[in-house]
């Protein structure tokens, strides 16, 4: 490594010294240099190097003061940053909100990684926010890849004079492959969550804080020729156990990222307690009064569907309909389920609009019918991908029309804004 003696930002002298493990000893030359800072002109190839500099002299020797950065930068690896920017926010609860956003920075990865968003409720005088701090590890020459240490917390305001609380400690192992180039990737994780008992705030009663436990494994492959994913999941709680698996594929065709995906998702419970319905699986995507584990962020989260126009925003998962079954069906011992969606072809796939169709195979349906069940839905989506998306459900089978009703008393919509405030990915 290269070893280099700096008076202010001058170069005094530079030399070789071998590579090592753990710890060692370095002599320097005499002379009036303030600091030592080991590759000062990046010609080694090196992941984090906020920790490449000492000063001979002061407090603190080895500490980089923070430099503060509104809105946005281009970080430099040498400097500490401390970016921030003023927010707003709304919700149906807690109405009008101001704060700020805090973070250390996005696009060069770091040992510890935080963002920091409080805000202050006109409506109800209180504090809400949230905030996530990671503690990155990248082994040498190990089977692991990446080791993330997550913990993140969240509070809002909730139905009535209470608050919904959220609390996740998270460890993710990212593996190495066998080959220096491989798109192939896998991860496993785990994760224990405390949060407010969701039957409990809607029924305006005080919360319990009730705990979960999550193992999830993933596989992916990015390219951009035919990729696919998969992950399997167990999910366990003081009344529930279940375990999951989903399946992603797109088969290519038309140009760049068009073609037909397919999903399938499969699920069951292990253990179910019929007075805590929450927790088994979901025919239709949840809406935010649906999410015990409050994921995703709703603006109007706690409203019935479909009372109000934020009361539709749901988030596509285990079953997969789009029409708003599960308040008439309930929840589901097993289920079943496959998704397509496809690009228009030609030219017509600029055109932000896909054809859809969800099939269903879940324990029972509405009313007094224990036995399987079969759903399906047909329709058109159009949006911006991935972030926000609107689904019109136009051709339904007769057992969802007859729960849901017309056109206009199924239209739902997925809106991402927590992809859009966390821009950052795993290296």
């Amino acid at each position: 490594m290269l070893i280099a003696e700096l008076k202010g930002d001058s170069i005094c002298s530079e030399k070789w010294e071998d590579g090592f493990d753990s710890s060692k000893w370095f002599s320097t030359n005499p002379g009036r240099f303030t600091e030592i800072r080991i590759d000062p002109d990046h010609e080694m190839t090196e992941l984090y190097r906020l920790n490449n500099n000492i000063r001979t002299s002061g407090l603190f020797r080895k500490a980089d003061p923070i430099r503060f950065q509104l809105l946005y930068t281009l970080e430099d690896p040498d400097k500490r940053y401390l970016i921030y920017l003023p927010s707003v926010n709304w919700t149906n609860t807690d109405g009008f909100m101001a704060g700020f956003a805090l973070q250390n920075g996005t696009l060069i990865p770091k040992p510890v990684e935080y963002f920091i968003m409080p805000f202050y409720s006109f409506r109800n005088q209180a504090f809400t926010g949230y905030g996530k701090i990671s503690f990155n590890k990248i082994p040498y020459d190990n089977f692991i890849r990446l080791a993330s240490l997550t913990l993140e917390g969240e509070q809002f305001g909730a139905p009535g004079i209470q608050d919904y609380q959220k609390a996740r400690i998270g460890l993710d192992l990212y593996f190495k492959s066998k080959n220096v180039i491989d798109p192939i990737n896998q991860k496993v994780s785990g994760s224990y969550t405390l949060a407010s008992d969701l039957s409990q705030i809607e029924s305006l009663t005080q919360a319990k804080i009730r705990s979960y436990l999550q193992f999830r494994y993933f596989m992916n492959k990015t390219c951009i020729i035919n990729p696919y994913s998969m992950a399997v999941s167990l999910e366990s709680g003081k009344s529930y156990q279940k375990v999951s698996m989903e399946l992603n594929y797109k088969y290519s065709y038309g140009g760049k990222k068009n073609g037909l995906d397919f999903r399938v998702f499969a699920g069951t419970m292990l253990k179910n307690d019929a007075s805590d319905p929450f927790y088994s699986f979901s025919a239709s995507g949840r809406s935010g009064r649906e999410q015990y584990l409050y994921e995703g962020v709703y603006p109007d989260r706690f409203t019935e569907f479909p009372r109000t126009l934020l009361s539709r925003q749901m988030t596509l998962s285990e079953g997969g309909l789009v029409s708003a079954v599960n308040d008439s069906l309930g929840y589901s011992r097993w289920l079943l389920s496959v998704s397509l969606t496809s690009s228009l072809p030609g030219i017509a796939s600029n055109i932000p609009f896909k054809p859809f169709v969800n099939l269903l195979l879940n324990d029972h349906g509405s009313g007094n019918i224990n036995n399987p069940t079969f759903f399906y839905e047909a329709g058109l989506k159009a949006g911006i991908w991935d972030y926000f998306e609107i689904y019109f459900p136009f051709i339904v089978s007769d057992n969802i029309k007859a729960i849901t009703g017309s056109l206009r008393e199924r239209i739902r919509f997925v809106f991402r804004l927590d992809k859009l405030i966390h821009l950052s990915s795993k290296y």
